[in-house]
């Protein structure tokens, strides 16, 4: 009776997973193939394309302002992760290593900003920027971003720390190595999969981010992708093969970024969890 219930709730578990993969991946499916379409065949609900229609994505390059999205979401998303595993790295390896109230109080502080909600702060953090003349500013967008993700990248980066033997740290010192070499040389580079957990979390977030672009920036040069899709969309209403060419060009970037660091995602997510 046991086997046989096991083997039950074994197929429930594969039908549940099916379900889930069918219901993502249908309508990232379905934004391809209507993107190699014209707008006669998405009109008429045809499955298959008669012949692949690459002059969407043709057309879409030929916007210019498409290619500063691309080139803008690439820019603040890589500065912004940058600065984010600079500074959480950084904290991290000092609240997970040291035992002092003042670090775990740090620690329960920073974990208290992922408690707050974003749209709790619109209006001082809409000050802060404009005081600092930070509106219709890259580095604006990388300021916010890199505070929002800093808190996340503590926890993480802390955990994990504390699976790192503290005899390479005793090592290091003993070969002369000074605070920040010692991190730099010996802990950091130990780091690399929960660093890259904390990159594909936040980058993908960042990547999709549509409403600190809207709020902050106002220069259509200067807008981010997701912007970039929203005002193409507007302007080119009637070319629904163009629209869904502009979808893909926005979602395969994380999608590809994911599938390639997938093993290392799970393997940093997992490793903080074994030494409390």
């Amino acid at each position: 009776m046991a086997i046989r219930m096991d083997h039950v709730m074994k197929w429930l578990g594969i039908t549940l997973l099916a379900i889930v993969v069918i219901v993502i991946s249908v309508p990232v499916l379905y934004v391809f193939v209507s993107s190699l379409k014209t707008t006669v065949e998405i009109n008429r609900v045809v499955l298959i394309p008669e012949q692949l229609y690459w002059t969407n994505y043709g057309n879409v390059f030929k916007n210019k302002l498409v290619l500063h999205g691309i080139w803008n979401s690439m820019f603040i998303t890589t500065a912004s992760m940058a600065v984010a595993v600079v500074v959480s790295s950084l904290a991290g390896y000092a609240i997970g290593r040291r035992g002092e109230r003042v670090f775990r109080f740090l620690y329960l502080f920073f974990l208290s900003a992922m408690m707050i909600p974003v749209g709790s702060s619109l209006v001082s953090l809409y000050t802060i920027i404009k005081s600092l003349g930070l509106i219709n500013s890259a580095f604006g967008l990388i300021l916010i971003y890199a505070a929002q993700a800093i808190p996340m990248g503590i926890l993480l980066y802390s955990g994990f720390v504390k699976t790192i033997p503290r005899e390479l740290d005793e090592a290091a010192t003993i070969d002369g190595c000074g605070y920040y070499r010692r991190f730099s040389t010996v802990v950091f580079p130990l780091m690399k999969p929960v660093s890259i957990t904390f990159i594909v979390i936040s980058a993908i977030g960042i990547w999709n981010d549509f409403l600190m672009p809207l709020l902050f920036i106002t220069s259509e040069v200067k807008r981010t992708l997701p912007l970039a899709v929203y005002s193409f969309t507007s302007s080119h209403a009637a070319d629904l093969g163009g629209i869904f060419a502009m979808l893909t060009i926005a979602v395969v970037p994380p999608i590809l970024f994911f599938a390639f660091m997938r093993n290392y995602f799970f393997e940093g997510l997992t490793a903080g969890a074994v030494k409390g």
